[in-house]
Order: structure tokens, then C-alpha cells, then sequence
């Protein structure tokens, strides 16, 4: 029997071009067929199939998963998953983009873009979010070990929302005189600890090493020039 939420739920409508049947039909199909056996073993009766059904359908319509995404999964659990997935592995498969060491490094892309004025490539908005609430400084700045526990936060609870903002376009703004200060630390400190390294000199001023660089610029990358600069109070 057919209850109210089939008809409001796509997932769960049935379809011509798949011969009459639905989405979630479907792929209980094709599970099957990667996990013959195994998979039909989870169902005592037919009520257990609907119930799987039910349930699946609601979290792929409450997760905003796609045809394609739910495409992507069944493909991934060939390589993935020896057993039929739970539901919660199920949508890692469909969106592997989705887990945290993944998308920290597609988030640092996306910011490194922003600061260039482009919008950045963003496979979903909460991973943009959680970018924001961590802040541009330190996604930029700190390694994924130093931010993995507060980012594993921040995007659980993006991802929990549901419903998220559109990503706006990249605004190229004045840096704030306490985001320039606190660079220009940074970029000092490291400057220390590189020269230190390099001439085994703890004693050593810094300023010495980053005059050295400027002298020859053409030698040296972006990035260690800034460091030479801010040494030095340029930058």
C-alpha cells in the first residue's frame, strides 16, 4: 500500500523510462546485482523492502542527493564496499567529495581562488560555509592536522543545516590593519625559522637573510619574498 509521502517524494514515483518502476526500485535492483545474495539477505519480507525504501528516499530527498549522485554511489560501491552499504556509507559513496580531508582541500583551492577575485570550484555549499566559518586567515595558513578536529566540526554542522545560502561572488577587500599585523607576524617568525635553519644560527638577525633575498629576487619564490618582505616591515 501506498503511503502519502510516495507521491510527494520523487524517489519514491515510478518511472517509464525504467519500465514503470521507481528510482528507489531501482537501485534496490542494481544493489542486488553488485551484492547477489548478500543484499536481499538484509529483508525478512516484503515489508522490510518497503520500509528500506521509505527510509532511503526520505534521507536522499532531505540530503538534496541526485540521480547522478546516487549514480556515482552504486559505482563507487564496487570498489568501496566488500558488503551492501548502510545507508550512511552509502551517501560517502555518492558524495566522496563530501569527506572532511576531501573537501578541507578543495575549500583551501576555493579560498586561494577568492583571494584572486574568481569564484572558486565548489562542489557543495556547505563545504564554502564552513570555509567562511573558519576563516580565510587560518584555512590559508594552518595545515589540515592543525585545523582537522575544528573543520570535521564546522562541516558536520554545515552539512546538518540542510538548506544553505547561495555562494555569493569574490569581493576583493582592504585587508583589516589586524590581518595585516598578524601576517606581518607570521611572515616574520617564518622568516626566523628558516634562516635559522639555513645557517644554523640561532643568534642570527633574520633581517640579514631577507635583505640577501631582495638582492636577488629572480631566485627566489613569491612566497619567500613576502616572508622577506614582512621581515623587513615592507609588506
Amino acid at each position: 500500500m501506498s503511503s502519502i509521502s510516495d507521491f510527494s517524494n520523487p524517489w519514491l514515483l515510478r518511472h517509464t523510462k525504467l519500465e514503470g518502476i521507481s528510482l528507489m526500485d531501482h537501485l534496490y535492483n542494481r544493489l542486488n546485482g553488485i551484492y547477489p545474495n548478500k543484499f536481499r539477505s538484509n529483508f525478512r519480507d516484503k515489508q522490510a523492502i518497503e520500509d528500506w525504501k521509505q527510509a532511503w528516499a526520505e534521507a536522499f530527498d532531505e540530503e538534496g542527493v541526485s540521480p547522478n549522485d546516487v549514480a556515482l554511489g552504486i559505482k563507487n560501491c564496487r570498489r568501496m564496499f566488500d558488503w551492501p552499504p548502510s545507508l550512511p556509507e552509502f551517501l560517502r559513496a555518492c558524495r566522496p567529495q563530501l569527506e572532511p580531508e576531501t573537501a578541507f582541500f578543495q575549500a583551501v583551492r576555493g579560498m586561494q581562488a577568492r583571494v584572486r577575485g574568481e569564484m572558486g570550484e565548489w562542489s557543495h555549499p556547505a563545504i564554502y560555509h564552513a570555509a567562511i566559518s573558519i576563516g580565510q586567515f587560518d584555512m590559508l595558513n594552518q595545515a589540515y592536522t592543525q585545523l582537522e578536529q575544528r573543520w570535521h566540526k564546522v562541516l558536520a554542522d554545515q552539512l546538518a543545516k540542510g538548506q544553505w545560502a547561495d555562494i555569493p561572488p569574490p569581493r576583493l577587500a582592504l585587508i583589516s590593519p589586524q590581518d595585516w599585523e598578524q601576517g606581518r607576524r607570521e611572515g616574520q617568525r617564518r622568516v626566523r625559522d628558516l634562516a635559522q635553519v639555513i645557517s644554523g644560527d640561532t643568534n642570527k638577525d633574520p633581517r640579514v637573510w631577507a635583505n640577501r633575498i631582495l638582492a636577488r629576487p629572480e631566485a627566489c619564490s613569491l612566497a619567500v619574498l613576502k616572508m622577506a618582505k614582512a621581515a623587513l616591515g615592507k609588506e
